[in-house]
């Protein structure tokens, strides 16, 4: 992935989580073959999300080689957005990718996260 591609989705996460408690962390990986959805677990609990007090943080991850993704959220959030959303959110990933635009399909997933941060999550002010 280009600089332009990271600093592209760097500005969406900042963006998204602007004004609210969560998070959202992205990790593009380069493995040939995964189980993606086991891989964003382990890198969701390297990184510590796990450990944050309101347990609401979210991991996108995404293996472009093997052409494969994965969307999960900490269980504050999966409890207020439940399973529905994240495999609409994960469906709605699919034309992204199929057609080669994956740091499309990544903004579009840290934008659809963003908006249920905020309406769940929002920052006290």
């Amino acid at each position: 992935m280009t600089r332009l591609a990271h600093a592209r989705i760097e500005r969406a996460v900042r963006a998204a989580e602007r004004g609210t408690t969560g998070h959202i962390v992205v990790r593009i990986v380069p493995e040939k073959s995964l189980d993606a959805f086991d891989r964003a677990r382990q890198e969701f609990e390297q990184a510590g999300l796990h450990t944050a007090r309101a347990r609401n943080a979210s991991m996108i991850l995404v293996a472009p080689v093997a052409r494969k993704y994965a969307v999960l959220g900490d269980k504050a959030l999966h409890e207020r957005v439940g399973d529905a959303f994240w495999k609409s959110l994960v469906d709605e990933m699919r034309p992204y990718f199929a057609s080669d635009r994956s740091v499309e399909a990544i903004v579009f997933a840290i934008d659809r996260i963003g908006t249920e941060l905020h309406r769940h999550f929002p920052a006290a002010t």
